[in-house]
């Protein structure tokens, strides 16, 4: 046991990045129940006064543990997740907190994890690609937008550019929306048909929160300003986990495509139209995307927040450096409670078998977390996987993730890859919450509707497409419907 011990820890600290506060993360158990490290130096005490009893000796580092965890405000409880953090103003180094919790199972026959908090470098998943041409979308590119991304303004704000890429709505989405005429990944995943369905339903229905762990988002972009969820103690729209506050702007742009995935207000008559009438709470882990190291603890405790606060689904459009035994145990404990994880496949075209990705690759472990990848859609030969998202058999649906039309930072944006995949997916997940599903319920809709597994470079198979419309009638128990595109979508086609 202890020899695994060390191997998991040390692989932890290899990856650490510099800069990152020295938390430590810690998961313990015993006998089946969690166990708050505070309980430890006397459990500890009590076995050394057992006759007989053969203790290893306790070292100068163990002491400096206990001491450590009697000190008011060095250790943060994530409750929901089943994990604490000891803070880096701990006098105790993290390698002597494990040491002792190795000393500990020893003695006390306990199951734990403990791992230093290291920088996730936070690579948002995503993937901008260049603007085909088009008189009613000008190529501009302000300078908050990277070269290759189309940009065009939210009406009533200033902006860089006048003209607008899309006008009129949907008729087949319903939509009066202007943008929406182009968001042809509405109509890939039938979703106007599912908001048909759910709003012609009898079942009593409550607004779902969909938690956005992100960088955060545009407060007032008129497309998403009242589609947040109000906390009930002091009204906010979620926490900003960077700096210890409520100010959750988004000062790096992902957070807000995200959101407006998701989310945006439909028919308002401005922007886009969002996959669906969800709640978003507002979680902010990183300010600057990759310019920022942000702590897997705060990712921690933005999944104990969303978990506490009652969001029934978290979107993740990130990825991780390594495995962390910790943010997995956390992840089961979140879908022990009902929440659903939903994460990125990443960007790389890696074969995630030979290379994993995390989280994603976590979901092979837990039945009810969904990994997502990226599909794209061409009039002759349909759906497939995109040549540069990554798979692998931790992969269970894939999304639309090729020029999604989206809010970005002071108007609109289009962008590619498996991070505006991953939102379409959490949203309808967090529609068939309002159905009343929960959990494991949720993820069986979404894959038992997926369609037919998509042609892919490494042959991964049954990695269908969302349906959006088959997964509401799943939930309502109505049989599924055959999925027949035999006409081009209405715009916009990838």
């Amino acid at each position: 046991m202890r020899s695994a011990f060390l191997s998991r820890f040390i692989f932890t600290v290899i990856a650490y990045c510099e800069g990152a506060p020295r938390h430590t993360l810690c998961r313990i158990s015993h006998r089946g129940d969690p166990l708050d490290l505070r309980r430890l130096p006397a459990m500890m005490e009590q076995a050394t006064a057992v006759p007989g009893a053969r203790i290893p000796p306790l070292s100068k580092g163990d002491r400096e543990s206990e001491r450590c965890f009697a000190q008011g405000g060095m250790i943060i409880d994530l409750p929901a997740v089943g994990v604490q953090i000891v803070d880096s103003r701990c006098s105790a180094k993290s390698i002597e907190i494990c040491n002792y919790l190795s000393k500990a199972e020893e003695v006390l026959g306990i199951d734990f994890d403990c791992e230093l908090d290291y920088g996730m470098t936070f690579v948002p998943a995503i993937r901008r690609v260049p603007a085909r041409s088009s008189s009613t979308f000008p190529p501009t590119t302000p300078p908050t937008f990277p070269p290759t991304t189309r940009a065009f303004p939210t009406p009533g704000r200033k902006q860089s550019t006048t003209s607008a890429p899309c006008t009129g709505g949907s008729s087949i989405l319903g939509t009066n929306d202007p943008i929406s005429s182009c968001q042809s990944n509405l109509e890939q995943i039938r979703i106007g048909e599912a908001w048909r369905l759910v709003n012609s339903g009898t079942r009593n229905r409550k607004k779902a929160v969909l938690a956005l762990v992100d960088t955060g988002v545009d407060m007032a972009h008129p497309d998403l300003v009242n589609q947040f969820w109000r906390n009930p103690s002091g009204g906010s729209i979620g926490f900003n986990f960077v700096d210890n506050n409520t100010d959750v702007t988004d000062k790096y742009g992902h957070g807000t495509v995200i959101a407006g995935v998701a989310g945006a207000e439909r028919n308002n008559n401005i922007g886009i139209a969002g996959v669906a009438d969800v709640k978003l709470m507002i979680l902010k882990v990183a300010d600057r995307g990759g310019v920022d190291i942000p702590p897997l603890s705060d990712a921690l405790r933005a999944l104990d927040f969303a978990v506490t606060m009652g969001a029934s689904v978290s979107s993740h459009s990130y990825s991780l450096g390594h495995g962390s035994r910790v943010f997995e145990a956390a992840i089961a404990k979140a879908a022990e409670a009902g929440h659903v994880v939903v994460t990125a496949a990443g960007n790389e075209a890696a074969d995630l078998d030979k290379t994993p990705s995390y989280p994603c690759s976590c979901a092979r472990n837990i039945s009810s977390m969904l990994c997502v990848a990226a599909s794209t859609y061409d009039t002759s030969s349909g759906s497939a996987i995109a040549s540069w998202s990554s798979i692998g058999s931790a992969v269970n649906i894939a999304a639309p993730g090729v020029d999604i039309y989206s809010t970005s930072r002071g108007g609109y944006i289009v962008d590619s890859g498996t991070s505006v995949s991953v939102p379409q997916v959490g949203a309808v997940a967090a529609m068939l919450s309002s159905l009343g599903l929960e959990g494991q319920e949720i993820t069986d809709a979404i894959i038992k509707s997926r369609t037919a597994g998509l042609s892919n470079k490494f042959n991964v198979p049954d990695v269908g497409e969302l349906d959006a419309l088959n997964a509401v009638r799943i939930a309502l128990g109505l049989p599924m419907s055959p999925r027949r595109l035999s006409a081009p979508f209405s715009n916009n086609l990838k």
